[in-house]
C-alpha cells in the first residue's frame, strides 16, 4: 500500500505487519508460562536486592512486595503483553513493514570541483496525487499512476528515509537506477548492487560517483538534455524518480532483530513498575502549459557514504514488492495545475554563506562502503553541459565556504584504561 502522509510518500505492507504481531503473540505464548511459574519471593529480590543500598524505605519495600505477591496470572499476560510491544517500539514495531520517503528541499552546492558537505533540510516538497488532478496533467502521467510534486529548474532535493524496520529500496530518475547506473531492472541486483538499505542508509542525496561520492540531485527540464536518463538513454522519456520498496521477512526480522530484545524472566516486565508505581489497583499502574515534466541531472559532489547491504539475499521478502512513479512538475506551472502556490523559490549558496548555517557530516567505518558507479561517474554535471551549451543553465554556481560543520555520526564511547598503578 502506498500513501501520501502529511506530504511523506509511505509504503507498508499489512501482511508483514500481521506475521510480526503473530509472532509476537506466539513468543508470549509459549514464555508465559515460565513467567507464571517464577517463584514471587526470588523476583521481589531481584527487584529490590540494589535498591536496598540506596536507601528505599520500608513502606515503599513492602509496597513491592504486595504488587509481585497480587498480580494474577491475568495481569502478568497482559503486561507481558503490553512491555514487548513497547519494548520493541524502537526497533520498528510500532510501525513493522512500513517505511517513508520525505522530499526536502536542500540547497544546491556549487558545482566547483570541490567536495562539500551535507547540506541540510529547508522544508518537504508538497505531493499531490496524479489522479486527483487527471484534466490538467499529461496522458503518460496518467498512466503511470503515483504522485507529483513541484521543482524548479536547477533546485536540488535529498530523500530521508524514515523507518526503523529494515528495507531495499531501488531508487532511480528517469529509470536509470541511482546507485548503479544501469536501466531500470525488476528485483535486487548484487553485482553491481543496485539498491539501498534502511535503516543503515539515512538518506540518499544523489548519483553514486565514487566510492563516498555523490552527484547531487538536480532538476532540470526533461527534453532539453541535461537529465542523467537523457545522457545514458539517449531518449528523454520518463522523467521523474521511480521507488521500488522491499521489505525484510517477517521472520527473519523477529529472529534477528526482536527476539534477543524481548523480556526473558518476570522481574524484565515488572521492574518498570517500581518508578511509576502509585496509590491504587494493579490496573491503575501509569506506562508514562509546457510541458511540466522534469528530470534530475548531476549537480555539485558531495561527501556521501552508500552502504553495501549486510543481509544475505534471502532475506528480503521479493513476494511483497511495491513500486511509487514520482513524477516531478515545473514549480512554474504547479499553480495552473493544481491552484496552489508553489514553494517559494530557493536559496543560493552565496545567501546561505552569508546567513552562516551550518554544514553536516555523516560516517561509519563499521559498514562496507560501495564503490561507486562507473557508469554514473562518466556522466556530465548539470553545469557543464549549461558551460559547452552556452544557456546559462544553471545561475547561483558560486563557489563558497563552510563556516561550520556538524557531526551527525554515530557515536561510540569508550572507557579510557587505566594506565596508573
Amino acid at each position: 500500500m502506498i500513501e501520501i502522509h502529511q506530504d511523506v510518500l509511505r509504503f507498508s505492507f499489512p501482511s508483514i505487519a500481521a506475521e510480526i504481531e503473530s509472532l509476537l503473540d506466539a513468543h508470549v505464548a509459549t514464555v508465559l508460562p515460565s513467567f507464571i511459574a517464577e517463584d514471587r519471593e526470588k523476583v521481589i529480590e531481584q527487584l529490590l536486592g540494589t535498591r536496598r543500598a540506596l536507601g528505599i524505605s520500608s513502606d515503599y519495600q513492602e509496597r513491592v512486595r504486595s504488587i509481585v505477591r497480587g498480580a494474577s496470572n491475568e495481569d502478568i499476560e497482559k503486561l507481558l503483553r503490553k512491555h514487548v510491544r513497547r519494548h520493541v517500539e524502537s526497533d520498528g514495531y510500532s510501525a513493522p513493514g512500513r517505511v517513508e520517503i520525505e522530499f526536502q528541499r536542500t540547497l544546491r552546492i556549487p558545482d566547483d570541483g570541490k567536495t562539500y558537505h551535507l547540506p541540510p533540510g529547508l522544508g518537504e516538497f508538497p505531493l499531490r496525487h496524479v489522479d486527483d488532478f487527471a484534466d490538467r496533467v499529461p496522458k503518460q502521467w496518467l498512466e503511470r499512476g503515483g504522485v507529483m510534486m513541484p521543482m524548479y529548474q536547477a533546485e536540488a532535493l535529498w530523500l530521508n528515509f524514515r523507518g526503523e524496520y529494515p528495507f531495499a529500496i531501488k531508487i532511480a530518475a528517469g529509470k536509470m537506477n541511482a546507485v548503479s547506473g544501469e536501466s531500470w531492472k525488476e528485483g535486487l541486483n548484487r553485482e553491481p548492487q543496485d539498491y539501498v538499505v534502511t535503516p543503515e542508509q539515512p538518506w540518499l542525496d544523489g548519483f553514486a560517483v565514487e566510492k563516498g561520492v555523490i552527484r547531487q540531485f538536480v532538476a532540470m527540464p526533461l527534453g532539453a538534455g541535461y537529465s542523467v536518463e537523457e545522457q545514458l538513454s539517449g531518449k528523454a522519456e520518463f522523467g521523474g524518480v521511480q521507488f521500488q520498496a522491499i521489505p525484510m521477512k517477517a521472520r527473519k526480522y523477529f529472529e534477528s532483530e526482536l527476539r534477543s530484545r524481548l523480556p526473558k524472566r518476570l522481574a524484565d516486565i515488572l521492574r518498570d513498575l517500581l518508578p511509576a508505581w502509585r496509590m491504587g489497583s494493579f490496573g491503575d499502574i501509569c506506562m508514562c502549459c509546457n510541458s511540466p515534466d522534469m528530470g534530475l541531472g548531476a549537480g555539485g559532489r558531495m561527501k556521501q557514504q552508500i552502504f553495501e547491504d549486510p543481509h544475505t539475499p534471502e532475506d528480503w521478502d521479493m513476494e511483497q514488492t511495491s513500486r511509487c512513479f514520482v513524477h516531478l512538475c515545473d514549480a512554474l506551472l504547479w499553480l495552473e495545475i493544481t491552484g496552489e502556490n508553489p514553494p517559494q523559490t530557493p536559496v543560493t549558496a552565496r545567501e546561505y554563506q552569508r546567513a552562516r548555517l551550518p554544514w553536516f557530516d555523516f560516517y561509519r567505518d563499521d559498514l562496507a562502503v560501495l564503490e561507486g558507479s562507473k557508469t554514473l561517474a562518466s556522466i556530465k554535471s548539470v553545469n557543464t553541459l549549461s558551460q559547452a551549451k552556452g544557456d546559462k543553465a544553471l545561475k547561483g554556481n558560486d563557489s563558497v565556504e563552510a563556516p561550520s560543520v556538524i557531526s551527525c555520526s554515530p557515536k561510540k564511547k569508550t572507557v579510557k584504561e587505566w594506565a596508573g598503578k
